[in-house]
């Protein structure tokens, strides 16, 4: 049945874009062609993000250019979709807000509550996993003007809208420590949204998200599992009646959790599944994070911990791109403070040079010319200083925080881009290919993990290694399915903080010969190990790894000349000016010596 709303959800999507392109091409440059490109780039807000910048843009160009506000308001709501999609928040608030603006001066109140209510959804998506007060309450607060304007026009569908959006962040406080009082709020806007719908016989078509909502309320706070799984299968068929596979997707979410709590992992992990298929039809990152996490609980309620943590790194990699612009605003708000206290110091400076000049004239009319230019002097030099220090000091504040934002977006970055390898493998069906992935998003990995230690310790350029090499062995072990109760993993470092510049190379190193002992070493080993040592001897740095596998051919590895592993290994031995040597005797032990030049 999920298969085929899915397909008849696409056919009818399908046929309604055909038939949009179809009257766009024998339509001239007038009004009418704007709401077509309109039309036809709102039926990509789930399927194509490119498809709907795209066509919203070219709507936006001609409606300026033929003076069409109505069809400019459209458009800019339609971009602001497409940046809400990319996670551009700001972006998004400010042609929302200019669509508002054209909206209000045409007196469509319908449209401008409805964006409204848009704006209210940012400031949702903007909270995060992390459910970011301040965001939060500006979210309650567009809910509500759009509750007012719709309730002044008499506007039923509005009104529902309205109550939802304002139920949602009520929750989301509500999961705040110590704000649980505010689910009831949500439930009792809830509720008078469904008593508005079945009164009126109006909005008809939002009582599945009101009935998923309110089965979220009931696994969360009433702990009524059967009741939420009650409201949950009424709005599911609700949703399968009108393909709409956006609801779907949260009704599979919560299915999943109820099905946790009541103790039924192999349903949990059913609908998280059907929830994980549904978002990437969709196509959305919000929708994809939330069914990231419903995969990690699942996984995590059947005790299959190693499938958990992967799909929590995934969530959690992906919350972190969707924040960036909390992160940016923090920046800004700190540098801010920064140039305030800069202009403060300043004021400060030149008023105490002013009362210094007025006391030396003082001193000069009473204390011979000598001193008096004496005490001038020292104290001249002595505010010079000062200024020098407090500015040097300043800076030194600026550039921490700078180099920790650099570090963390870095880390950002990197685990970005780990998390599009991670997704690859699952559309390669080669399995070269999806090996050859899977190497690449260890490598990344093993430089996001430097990153991350930088920007959540005190040192910027210092990385303490045996935490480094603690992370990255015990990531590798578990990302090629071995059991650590069942694994023997020594690690020992004596010379434990490391300049990045070298701990880097040496990182990567050992991410190589650890992979290819992890892939190749212990297939006829009944109890695997491995040990990493990191020692300092008189003038040099000695990194050596051993497993008690089968033991490598050395004839082999020597005539490897075309294996990218072991280039890497050699071009950053070469950085490091460091010797390789290898040793097989009950396993394969590779030494790595590194010159104090380079160490």
């Amino acid at each position: 049945m999920y298969c085929s709303i899915t397909t008849a959800y696409g056919q009818n999507r399908q046929i309604k874009q055909d038939s949009l392109r179809k009257r766009l091409a024998a339509q001239p440059n007038d009004t009418i062609r704007v709401k077509l490109l309109n039309s036809l780039a709102s039926t990509y807000f789930q399927t194509s993000a490119d498809s709907l910048n795209h066509y919203s843009l070219q709507a936006l160009q001609l409606a300026k250019k033929i003076a069409y506000r109505r069809g400019e308001a459209d458009a800019e709501a339609n971009q602001a979709s497409w940046y809400r999609l990319k996670g551009d928040y700001t972006t998004a608030i400010n042609k929302l807000q200019h669509a508002i603006k054209i909206y209000e001066e045409q007196h469509n109140l319908i449209s401008a509550g409805d964006n409204y209510l848009e704006i209210a959804q940012v400031y949702k998506d903007m909270g995060g996993d992390s459910k970011t007060l301040e965001y939060i309450n500006k979210g309650i607060y567009y809910s509500k003007h759009a509750y007012n304007l719709f309730k002044d026009i008499h506007d039923t569908i509005g009104l529902v809208e309205s109550l939802n959006e304002c139920g949602i962040l009520y929750r989301d406080i509500a999961k705040s420590n110590g704000r649980k009082d505010y689910y009831d709020s949500a439930f009792t806007v809830y509720t008078q949204a469904v008593d508005l719908i079945q009164r009126s016989g109006k909005a008809r078509k939002s009582i599945s998200k009101l009935y998923n909502n309110i089965s979220q309320v009931y696994n969360e706070y009433y702990k009524d599992y059967k009741k939420a799984l009650d409201y949950l299968f009424r709005a599911e068929a609700e949703n399968k009646a009108n393909n709409n596979l956006n609801s779907l997707s949260f009704n599979y979410g919560n299915i999943s959790l109820a099905y946790t709590k009541l103790n039924q992992p192999g349903k949990s992990l059913l609908y998280a599944r059907k929830m994980l298929e549904t978002s990437r039809q969709l196509n959305r990152p919000e929708r994809m994070r939330n069914a990231y996490n419903s995969m990690y609980n699942a996984f995590a309620a059947a005790n299959r911990f190693d499938s958990a943590l992967h799909y929590f790194k995934l969530a959690d990699a992906l919350d972190d791109s969707l924040n960036n612009v909390a992160k940016t605003n923090e920046v800004i708000g700190l540098q801010t403070k920064y140039e305030t206290g800069k202009k403060e110091l300043e004021i400060t400076r030149l008023h105490t040079e002013s009362l210094a000049k007025n006391k030396q004239i003082v001193m000069l009319v009473a204390t011979l010319v000598i001193f008096a230019l004496l005490m001038a002097f020292m104290g001249w030099l002595y505010h010079r200083n000062r200024k020098q220090q407090l500015q040097i000091t300043a800076q030194s504040r600026k550039l921490e925080i700078m180099m920790k934002e650099l570090h963390h977006r870095v880390k950002n970055n990197l685990q970005i881009v780990s998390s599009l390898l991670s997704l690859q493998t699952y559309k390669v069906q080669d399995e070269e290919a999806v090996l050859v992935l899977k190497e690449s998003q260890q490598r990344v990995q093993a430089m996001s993990f430097i990153h991350q230690r930088l920007y959540k310790t005190e040192s910027l350029t210092e990385v303490n290694m045996k935490e480094y090499l603690t992370d990255l062995a015990e990531s590798l072990v578990s990302s090629y399915g071995y059991n650590r109760n069942e694994f023997d993993l020594h690690i020992s470092v004596e010379k434990e903080m490391l300049d990045i510049d070298k701990a880097l190379p040496i990182g990567l190193i050992i991410n190589e010969l650890v992979t290819n002992s992890l892939k190749y070493a212990y297939s006829t080993i009944y109890r695997p190990s491995l040990n990493i040592t990191l020692k300092q001897e008189e003038a040099k740095l000695i990194c050596t790894i051993k497993d008690n596998g089968i033991g490598i051919d050395e004839q082999q590895w020597k005539q490897k000349k075309n294996s990218f592993g072991k280039q890497l290994i050699t071009a950053l031995c070469k950085q490091l000016r460091a010797q390789q040597t290898l040793l097989v005797n009950e396993g394969t032990e590779f030494t790595i010596t590194i010159p104090q030049i380079a160490a």
